[in-house]
């Protein structure tokens, strides 16, 4: 559709309204999925994404990791060609896309770390291939808030929950997935680092989008023009690095750790968060905690500085 819009079609310049139809956010996603608890909804909106003909699918009757394994992880499932026929029709002329996809889903999201993970020839091949990508928004490009000019600072993500999921798990182990019995291959391949990492980081783009949801609405009391990463330098350990949730208004940062553990968050983790921020030279108003399990013995003068969220207020 988005060719009807380019230079050389006839069509072009004759619309009088175009419409970009965007993926639902997490919350939109969970009503196809209402009956599972908040954490499932969190797992299967990291994987189905904000797709409606993919949250259609999923059966309320069915574990999450049965209907990842009957959507997505098995050979015929009903997904499993999905990822790779579109972008057939996506990405067909594009050489080396697949090896981007192959290198983001491993978590190399700097220009410099992509370019030597993946098989592209050059900067400025590499450069137009991320530019189609995001412009297909199937690739997002984020920079840190408080230096967004810098390009060298700036990370790349696959946007769509499915293509990561495939690229991530399935792809990366074809010859694997297509001789094994689809739960074992799931406990062997999917399900260890679903869990520790990839599942944790779903829930801190979620806990984004309800900072994002919230503001629009005016529902926020501590209101933002800005939320990204921060970049941050840290002298006295010699390191550098981003926090992934800070928020700006007016030059005044709030700091926000999201914890998807099984543990509720107690006052030292929280302090330990708090050092870590401080010591890196970030001055920051408030700070914000979202955790999956709530909280254990906050007294009241603790919490006068905490923005607390638990997993619940993501869904209400």
């Amino acid at each position: 559709m988005k060719s009807l819009l380019e230079e050389q079609n006839p069509l072009f310049g004759r619309f009088d309204l175009i419409m970009n139809l965007k993926p639902m956010d997490y919350y939109e996603s969970s009503l196809f999925y209402k009956d599972f608890p908040e954490d499932d909804k969190v797992r299967l909106y990291s994987v189905f994404g904000g797709i409606p003909y993919y949250n259609r699918l999923i059966d309320s009757k069915k574990s999450v990791k049965e209907n990842i394994i009957d959507l997505i992880a098995s050979p015929s499932s009903r997904l499993e060609n999905e990822v790779i026929m579109y972008l057939k029709t996506e990405v067909s002329k594009m050489k080396n896309a697949y090896e981007v996809f192959e290198t983001l889903a491993k978590e190399y999201v700097k220009f410099k770390d992509i370019l030597s993970q993946s098989k592209v020839s050059s900067s400025p091949t590499l450069a137009d291939i991320l530019d189609k990508l995001i412009k297909m928004n199937l690739v997002i490009k984020e920079s840190p808030i408080n230096d967004e000019g810098n390009k060298k600072k700036a990370s790349y993500y696959i946007c769509d929950g499915l293509t990561l999921f495939y690229f991530k798990y399935i792809y990366r182990n074809l010859s694997r997935f297509n001789v094994m019995d689809s739960n074992i291959f799931y406990d062997k391949f999917i399900a260890p680092d679903f869990e520790e990492r990839y599942v944790p980081k779903a829930f801190e783009h979620i806990c984004r989008q309800f900072l994002i949801r919230k503001n629009r609405m005016g529902e926020l009391k501590d209101n933002f023009e800005k939320i990204g990463k921060y970049y941050y330098d840290d002298p006295k350990n010699k390191t550098n690095g981003e926090f992934d949730i800070v928020t700006e208004n007016d030059g005044s940062y709030i700091f926000y750790e999201a914890k998807f553990c099984d543990s509720p968050l107690d006052k030292s983790l929280i302090w330990q968060e708090i050092q870590q921020v401080n010591n890196t030279g970030l001055t920051c108003s408030k700070y914000g905690f979202f955790s999956k399990s709530g909280y254990k013995k906050l007294d009241a003068g603790f919490k006068k500085n905490l923005i607390l969220f638990d997993i619940k207020d993501l869904f209400v």
